[in-house]
Order: C-alpha cells, then sequence, then structure tokens
C-alpha cells in the first residue's frame, strides 16, 4: 500500500454526502473518508440511508478509506457506558462490513496516568481489539482527551495487537504542549493516517508549512520512514476565515470588528501565497483544498 491521499472532505459534518462526493471527484481523490451521511453519524443511518451511500458511492467510482465511529470517550470507570460503548462499535463494525471498509478510527477512554490505569484500559479495550480482529478490521486510536504520545505508545507496547495503530495529527501534539517532532519519533511504528493540516500558536490554521507544527520536517521523516497510509488533506479553514455571516450594524460598535480585520488580513495572505500571479482573487475552501493537494502530490510525487 502507497500513501493515499484522502479525507472526510465534509466541513465537519455540514456537507451533504453528495457535496463531499462532488469535492473528492473535483479534487480527483479516489477515497474519501467517512462519518456522517447528511450530517448525521454513521451509527444513526438506517438500511435505506446505507442503500442510498452505497450507490452514490459507486456512480461516483469512489471507495470509503476509512471510517470514524465518533464514539465518545467515556469515563473509563463506568462499566454502563463502556458496555454502550461497545455496543456501538459492533453495530459500526457491520456498518463498516456493508462498506467493505477495513479502518476505523476510534478512541481511547477518559482517564489520567496510562500506567496506574493500565489493567482498566486493557479490560475496555480487548473486546473492541478481538471484535476487530474476528471481522479483519484495523483500529486506529485517534489522539484525544488530553492523552500523550507517551500514553498510546505505551498501550502499544504492552498490548501487542498487530492490527491497531495511530493517527498522527501535529496540531493536536502542538495543542497539547509536545513537540511534533518528538511524538512522531515515539509513534512512528505505529503511525498509519496523519493529518496534513497546520497552525500557529493561537489557534489559527495556516497553509502546510506555515504554521508551527514543522510539517515539512514531519513529510521528511515520512518519506525516509517509506510511511505507507492515509494522508488526510482536511483542513479548519471554514471555521475561521472562510466563514464571516455579515452582521447587522448597530448603533454600538460591533465587538468582532477587530477579528473581522485580522481575518481579512489572513486572507489577503492566503491569495498572495495561493494566487502569486493574481493576490487579488478571493480564496474559497477549493482553492486552498486545491493547493494542499498539490503540496502533497509534490513531496510524495503522486
Amino acid at each position: 500500500m502507497k500513501a493515499i491521499i484522502t479525507g472526510f472532505l465534509d466541513l465537519d459534518g455540514q456537507q451533504t454526502f453528495i457535496e463531499q462526493l462532488e469535492t473528492a471527484v473535483r479534487h480527483e481523490i479516489e477515497e474519501v473518508a467517512l462519518r456522517y451521511y447528511n450530517s448525521q453519524p454513521l451509527l444513526e443511518i438506517s438500511k435505506a440511508q446505507m442503500k442510498d451511500i452505497q450507490t452514490k458511492l459507486k456512480a461516483a467510482k469512489i471507495k470509503v478509506s476509512v471510517i470514524d465511529t465518533l464514539i465518545k470517550p467515556y469515563d473509563i470507570h463506568s462499566d454502563q457506558k463502556a458496555k454502550i460503548a461497545f455496543e456501538e462499535f459492533q453495530h459500526l463494525v457491520l456498518v463498516a462490513n456493508a462498506l467493505k471498509v477495513n479502518y476505523l478510527f476510534v478512541r481511547l477512554p477518559i482517564f489520567d496516568q496510562i500506567i496506574e490505569n493500565l489493567d482498566l484500559v486493557k479490560k475496555r479495550m480487548e473486546p473492541w481489539i478481538n471484535h476487530a480482529a474476528r471481522n479483519r478490521k484495523r483500529l486506529i486510536f485517534v489522539p484525544d482527551s488530553h492523552h500523550k504520545a507517551n500514553t498510546y505508545a505505551y498501550l502499544f507496547k504492552k498490548m501487542r495487537a498487530n492490527h491497531v495503530f495511530v493517527h498522527f495529527d501535529p496540531v493536536y501534539f502542538l495543542n497539547e504542549g509536545e513537540s511534533t517532532t518528538t511524538a512522531y519519533r515515539i509513534l512512528k511504528k505505529k503511525i498509519f493516517s496523519v493529518s496534513c493540516h497546520d497552525q500557529d500558536y493561537q489557534g489559527r490554521p495556516k497553509l502546510i508549512g506555515y504554521g508551527k507544527t514543522n510539517i515539512i520536517s514531519l513529510f521528511k521523516r515520512l518519506l525516509r520512514d517509506r510511511f505507507q497510509g492515509f494522508l488526510f488533506i482536511d483542513n479548519r479553514f471554514q471555521e475561521t476565515m472562510l466563514e464571516q455571516p455579515e452582521k447587522k450594524r448597530g448603533f454600538f460598535r460591533n465587538p468582532f470588528s477587530r477579528k473581522k480585520k485580522k481575518d481579512q488580513k489572513e486572507m489577503d495572505q492566503l491569495s498572495k501565497i495561493i494566487f502569486a500571479k493574481d493576490a487579488t482573487k478571493n480564496v474559497t475552501y477549493d482553492d486552498i483544498l486545491d493547493n494542499q493537494i498539490k503540496v502533497l502530490n509534490v513531496v510524495f510525487k503522486k
């Protein structure tokens, strides 16, 4: 398996399923990741909706790379919540079977120290791991709940499951105050998917290489280590400067005017980078996606 460019392309559930597929087709992405069907979590879809997904995927000639179960982290000490979460996972394995998907995003329960809670973590996760193995699925743990890179590395060492991996998100580790390159070194043998986005220290999204995650250094390491897995192209620009609904002006000064000016400055900078020959053009989400996909194609020589 080579490195494959993929993504949810759903604007965090804001796009319909057909819009998601249309975005993939426009950008020549052959595999999309799924977590929603028309803003509805896959856990809640009906048989008719499943059939619609299958029909539309076939018509668009697009495969599904990964299913995000969206099962929320729960208090590790709650037997009831653990039971419900596992039942939800079992159902989503059936969904994955129907869509012929082998990779599922999952998340660890909520706990403090991995060493102190190792036995309980294993008790909670072993049924998931065993059920995945019986169904020939691979689990990809998405970092969450402030768990550090060492937490995942220690757990993988103790559980020794060949079909369990981790999703590497440099922005997550940056926000947790960790060195992204150190986190990569600790986890590299278990990384099967990577979020290819960037961010500054203030939490604002940046184009690849223009933020503070050291993502270019990470790409070099991925190439050195002959990475074979999924490259997720989703970003967070739609959450900030690309979403600027018009507000009615009142008598008082708009308290968001300073933010709006900063957003406009960011947009101008994006235009200068993406449209070097015509920086007056307005940047769209499609423009950003196109630019970032081109970067990945150059780096990974697609």
